[in-house]
Formats: structure tokens, sequence, C-alpha cells
């Protein structure tokens, strides 16, 4: 019976995220087999244009809802940071709450100037349309500054 809670919390958590993806017309969401935990890989492509500017989306789900946004209490793992560690983009991981359906994000590999900054364990932020312009001005900013190092 377990099984069939966790089974139905994580697929309802990933059509959560696909839902507040699409919801943005730049964004081009791709769900993923990868055995290094991505569930998705999101590109920014205005007016359907590809950019080839990428980020990696980690997904999880919990019953019960956060008592704050900025609650820790999912920690990433070592082994979830190191199956990371290899990745040339930013990674985001995404937590839905099935009692409410609210949304929060968190950097795994963080955009930060030129680099990417791993962060195992690091506050919730609510996802929300703003919060996600948001995150896609980050990532942008992140590749505009990496463009202009090599230039």
């Amino acid at each position: 019976m377990k099984r069939d809670l966790d089974y139905f919390i994580e697929k309802r958590a990933e059509n959560l995220a696909m839902m507040h993806l699409t919801r943005n017309p730049d964004l081009s969401v791709e769900r993923l087999q990868d055995p290094s935990g991505l569930e998705l890989l999101v590109t920014i492509a205005p007016g359907h244009v590809s950019t080839g500017r990428l980020f990696g989306i980690q997904i999880k789900g919990q019953d019960n809802a956060i008592s704050t946004p900025h609650d820790r209490s999912i920690p990433s793992s070592q082994s979830e940071m190191n199956q990371l560690k290899d990745y040339p983009f930013p990674v985001c991981e995404l937590l839905f709450t099935m009692k409410d359906d609210r949304g929060y994000y968190r950097w795994l590999k963080a955009p930060t100037r030129q680099s990417l900054r791993s962060v195992a364990e690091n506050p919730w932020n609510v996802l929300d349309n703003a919060q996600l312009e948001q995150m896609i001005e980050i990532v942008n900013s992140w590749y505009d500054e990496k463009s202009r190092s090599v230039a």
C-alpha cells in the first residue's frame, strides 16, 4: 500500500511540474529517463526558437504541506549531489505537496556569475509564475555571463 502511495505522489508531482513549467510559452520541456535523477530538461526557447540554454529539473513530492517556504525538510543526499556534478548547466529541484498542490523550488547547481555552485541544503522558495520568470532570468544571465567570458 505504501508503494502505491509513493508511486501516486511521484506521478502527481511530475504532472504538477509539467503544468507549472509549460505555463510559460518560452520554455520547452522534455521528460527524461535519466538514471542520474534528472526528470526534466528545460530549454529556454522564446518564440519557440531554441537558444541552447538549458537547465535540469529534479522532482520530489510529499504527502504533507511543508511548514514554511524555508523548511529544509528534504535535504539532498550526497549521492544525489554526486550524480549532478558533471552536468554543465544549472539544475533545480521542484517539490510539490499533495495536501495543497503547492510547488516549491531550490537550486542544486546554482548559476552564480560564471560558475555553477553545488548546494546540498538550501531553503525552498515558493514556485509561482513570478518565481519561474525569475528562474529563467537567472539562467539567462548565467549563460550571458558565460558567453562574455569566452569571447
